[in-house]
């Protein structure tokens, strides 16, 4: 494989992809001498940008620029079709790296396929640089060690594994960054500089399971119950666009707070309500429910394909 490699992730990627492409690039640059590009469909997340700019990566490059249909593609933090470009064929995939428990790995025939259920797919290229004892720089140590921290909030979310905390503790040997850097990484995540609309459909996701569409919004935020109290009537009514504009048989929102580590739902039709209810053992009032614990879309979404199957 001496052709250039594009390293990718879902459109407009979260930290967590964004930070994978990066350090995967370079690793397969140094311990293969390949020619591998981190490149990404629309624009990183927030609190992608963030890091990106701390480190001076801030102009990153465009895969829409460089795509062909003659070149290959390393997919990490993704693992579906649902949320990657429809430029990318299933068959340029040479690679698939992803940590979810739901996935259509099975598409990708032409890929070596890893996925192993850990907090974060930054986790999985971090242990790349451990076990071959390839010295990384800092700019990808600060990145994967930003996405491991932002995947499992901190480590208070369920899905964080004993690999991701030595993984964090192994990349924190190899950068110099303030003790309040995380800190500030959540609060610039948690301020809006778009409409709340827009805010929720950059952070949504779609699902299809037994011929149901699923629309999942999930915000993360510094002081959620400030957040909620103040935008709870304009949340109802962009979940109400959402579900209408996508024509999807259940829509939410679920919400965290970073730092005080719980969970919001909210969802306004009766068939929403009475699933989320069934599953977690709840009841709403006025649309919502707080729930005590972070709980992870991703983890949520194998919980949604049990219930529908039944």
């Amino acid at each position: 494989m001496n052709k250039e490699i594009i390293i990718t992730a879902y459109e407009n990627p979260d930290l967590d992809g964004t930070a994978s492409a990066y350090a995967y690039a370079e690793f397969l640059n140094k311990i293969f001498d390949k020619k591998a590009i981190p490149a990404f469909f629309g624009k990183p997340h927030k609190e992608a940008m963030f890091v990106l700019k701390k480190i001076g990566f801030e102009n990153f490059n465009k895969a829409e620029d460089l795509f062909s249909k003659e070149k290959k593609f390393i997919l990490v933090d993704s693992s579906d079709l649902n949320g990657i470009s429809e430029k990318i064929s299933p068959d340029q995939v040479i690679e698939v790296i992803d940590h979810r428990k739901i996935h259509q790995a099975e598409v990708f025939n032409n890929a070596k396929i890893q996925i192993e259920l850990v907090g974060a797919a930054a986790t999985l290229v971090a242990e790349k640089f451990y076990q071959n004892n390839l010295d990384i720089s800092e700019s990808s140590a600060v990145l994967l060690y930003t996405a491991i921290i932002s995947n499992t909030i901190n480590f208070k979310a369920k899905i964080t594994t004993d690999r991701d905390i030595k993984m964090t503790n192994w990349l924190k040997t190899k950068i110099n960054i303030d003790d309040d850097f995380i800190h500030e990484m959540f609060v610039f995540k948690s301020q809006l500089d778009e409409s709340l609309l827009q805010t929720m459909k950059n952070y949504l996701a779609f699902f299809n399971f037994f011929n149901k569409k699923i629309a999942i919004a999930q915000l993360e935020f510094v002081d959620l119950e400030n957040f909620i109290n103040n935008n709870l009537l304009e949340i109802k009514d962009c979940l109400e666009q959402i579900k209408k504009e996508n024509n999807s048989d259940y829509c939410f929102l679920t919400a965290i707070d970073i730092e005080k580590g719980y969970n919001f739902f909210v969802a306004l039709d009766e068939q929403t309500k009475n699933m989320l209810e069934n599953i977690f053992d709840i009841k709403f009032t006025n649309d919502n429910y707080r729930r005590e614990g972070i709980i992870m879309r991703k983890e949520i979404v194998p919980l949604l394909k049990n219930y529908l199957e039944k």
